[in-house]
Formats: C-alpha cells, sequence, structure tokens
C-alpha cells in the first residue's frame, strides 16, 4: 500500500466561487499544520469541523489566500487516511498556489481517481461503488445520475452476496454429501436444487445482465441514425425531434450529405441523433462518399430509424435500405 500522502485539486478548474484543495494520507496533517494559521479556534484540527483561517506560505510568511480548513480524520474520511480539504477561493492562481504549496511541504500530485482507489483499498467501498463515483461524476442525464446514485448505496453488491450466498450454501451441501455419502440422499435433492438454481440463481443474473445493458443506455446515451431513401423526410424528422432547425431542409433530393449530428433528451435519456445522407444508387463520388458514411453510421448505432413516404407504398428500394442497415 502507497503510505505517500496525496494532493489535488477536487473542484474543476477555472474561475468559481471556491476552488477546494484536498489532502490524504499520513502526512496530510503535518502539512497542513506547516501553511494554515487559524483566526481564533484553539483547536484547527478537530475532526469534521470546518476551521476559518490563512494559508500561508512558511518560507517567507506571504499570505496565499482566507480559507475555510476541514479535517477529517481516519477511519471516518472517504479514503479512510487523514484528509485535509482547503476551501479557498476560486481562480487557477490561488488553487495552483496553494497546491505547489502543498507539494513543496511533501504531499505528490495524485493520480487521476488516486483518491477513489485509496478507499477501495482501504475498504471503505467495493469495486462496484468505485464504478458508481466515476459514473456519477460524468452523468450526463437525470436517468444517469439516478442509476449511479444508487449503485453508489451498494446495491448490486447486496443482490451479488445473496446469488454467492444461495451458491456457497449449495456447495457445503455437495460436500457434505461427498464426505459423507451414507447421508448424500437427505443432504442432496437434485430436484430442489435445480428448482432453487434456476430461482435464486440463474433468474437473479439474466436480470442483472438484462439492466446491464439497459445501464449501458442510461450512463452512455442512446446513439440513433436515421436513414432512407433522398427526400423522404429524413431532416425533417430530425428538426422536429431536437425542436430546432439544425439539418438544411430543401425540395432538392441528395441536400444531406453528410453526417449532421446533434442531442436530445426525452425522459432523462441523452439521446445522440444522426442525420445521414439518403441511399439510393449515384454515380456521383461526393454522393457515393455521403452514402458510405450512412452505412458506417447505421453499424456503430443502438437504434436505426428508417423513414419512408407515409404517402406511398413502401418500395423496393426501402427494402433495399433496410437490408443494407438491418
Amino acid at each position: 500500500m502507497d503510505e505517500s500522502t496525496i494532493a489535488a485539486l477536487a473542484t474543476p478548474s477555472g474561475t468559481g466561487a471556491i476552488s477546494i484543495i484536498r489532502l490524504s494520507g499520513p502526512g496530510a496533517l503535518q502539512i497542513a499544520a506547516a501553511i494554515f494559521r487559524p483566526s481564533s479556534t484553539p483547536k484547527p484540527f478537530e475532526s469534521h469541523r470546518l476551521t476559518y483561517g490563512h494559508v500561508v506560505d512558511p518560507a517567507g510568511g506571504r499570505v496565499l489566500d482566507e480559507v475555510l480548513l476541514s479535517v477529517m480524520r481516519a477511519p471516518r474520511s472517504y479514503t479512510r487516511e487523514d484528509v485535509v480539504e482547503i476551501n479557498a477561493h476560486g481562480g487557477h492562481h490561488a488553487a495552483r498556489a496553494i497546491l505547489e504549496l502543498v507539494v513543496r511541504e511533501g504531499a505528490r500530485l495524485a493520480e487521476p481517481g488516486e483518491f477513489t482507489r485509496r478507499a477501495f483499498l482501504n475498504g471503505r467501498i467495493d469495486l462496484t461503488q468505485a464504478e458508481a463515483v466515476c459514473d456519477l461524476i460524468r452523468a450526463r442525464s437525470a436517468r444517469s445520475l439516478e442509476a449511479s446514485a444508487a449503485l453508489l448505496t451498494g446495491r448490486l453488491r447486496k443482490k451479488l452476496e445473496l446469488i454467492q450466498n444461495v451458491i456457497i450454501e449449495m456447495r457445503v451441501s455437495i460436500e457434505a454429501g461427498i464426505d459423507f455419502p451414507e447421508d448424500a440422499s437427505e443432504a442432496i435433492d437434485g430436484g430442489v436444487m435445480r428448482r432453487r438454481i434456476a430461482a435464486e440463481v440463474v433468474g437473479p443474473l439474466e436480470g442483472l445482465i438484462r439492466n446491464t445493458i439497459e445501464g449501458r443506455a442510461i450512463r452512455d446515451g442512446v446513439a440513433v441514425t436515421i436513414v432512407g431513401r433522398p427526400n423522404v423526410g429524413k431532416s425533417s424528422l430530425m428538426n422536429r425531434l431536437l425542436g430546432k432547425e439544425r439539418s438544411i431542409v430543401t425540395a432538392v433530393p441528395g441536400t444531406t450529405r453528410d453526417v449532421v449530428e446533434d442531442r436530445f433528451y426525452l425522459e432523462g435519456l441523452e439521446f445522440y441523433l444522426q442525420d445521414t445522407a439518403g441511399l439510393h444508387p449515384s454515380p456521383d463520388l461526393v454522393e457515393k462518399i455521403g452514402m458510405a458514411k450512412t452505412l458506417e453510421s447505421s453499424g456503430q448505432s443502438d437504434l436505426v430509424l428508417l423513414v419512408v413516404e407515409a404517402h406511398r407504398p413502401i418500395g423496393v428500394e426501402d427494402h433495399r435500405i433496410y437490408e443494407q442497415v438491418g
């Protein structure tokens, strides 16, 4: 286990009201004591308390910023190590100056995700919760946020533990039957075990697999490609779904020659829309390139919408396009 003290900016870089510099490790309190001057509190490092004061460069006594400092002593912290958070004024230079100071006093810059990695290695969270932290930070929709927050509570771990306990219990029964064959008929009932495996192992695992597929759509969004013959209304559909004029719409076939992309949200899900060039036989080189991009986009999408004209029967070309993208 790495015994170094790590430090990083815990808030996004750039201009803002507050910047938080976080330290974690055995030297966090020592570094804080070296650079922090409390205003009046006699016990500045009382755990889970905010203390007002200033960050001062011990080399020359220069005040870097007016801050609020919080201490979370191990094991009651995110990483289960001593953690210090310095709430400074936002802005690139103030935060960078404090971060450079704590590094000079003995900390090292944290690697991406290292605070969460330490929380996992120290038993504060499990692997599913560690992944949930990443998903929560990167959530791009209300549904994604909701799913990540649920995962962070350990719900998935609890479901897996229930399945694991059933398997362990059945394994114990089987091993007992092997060790004591004279009692095997009492310890092992094949029919009961098969039904229990189906109900308490296979069924829940299949449910988790289905949830994983749905979860990927919630987390990453749904990529949708709109395809069809030229001038059947693909761009009009794109604009209608977006609620704005994103694609150019004219009566001239072949107006859209490249992939036009945008996104929208529906019932908490993020959708990536792609309006594409119409598919049809053409000797034109530019149109051929556009149609190749159409097929490439449709092959990478989660959902393909084939647009046909409502006022005419589905024709041979529509069937051909269906075969191409299906």
